[in-house]
């Protein structure tokens, strides 16, 4: 939410409104939550690289690092193909 709020206040609006759904993603422990993130901070960082603006790959970086914790992994596990919510497979053969 803090990036959402600096990307208001600096009028990019395509970066706060994506900001704020990854954030109610991640608060929500939704099981998509982690692949956003993934997306949305690979894309700050990109963005940071190409506009010179070298904080924010810094800081796209250093919350990527943090999705790779222990902790991390078990609030907001990683997709399997095929996996349903609970551990079913979608493919089951009978």
């Amino acid at each position: 939410m803090a990036y959402s709020a600096i990307a208001a206040y600096q009028q990019r609006w395509a970066s706060t409104v994506a900001a704020a759904v990854v954030a109610v993603l991640l608060g929500s422990f939704h099981r998509r939550a982690r692949f956003a993130a993934y997306i949305f901070f690979t894309a700050l960082g990109l963005r940071g690289a190409l506009t010179g603006m070298w904080a924010l790959p810094l800081y796209g970086g250093i919350l990527l690092a943090a999705m790779q914790t222990p902790a991390a992994r078990r609030a907001w596990p990683r997709l399997v193909p095929g996996r349903l919510r609970g551990g079913d497979d979608r493919m089951r053969r009978s």
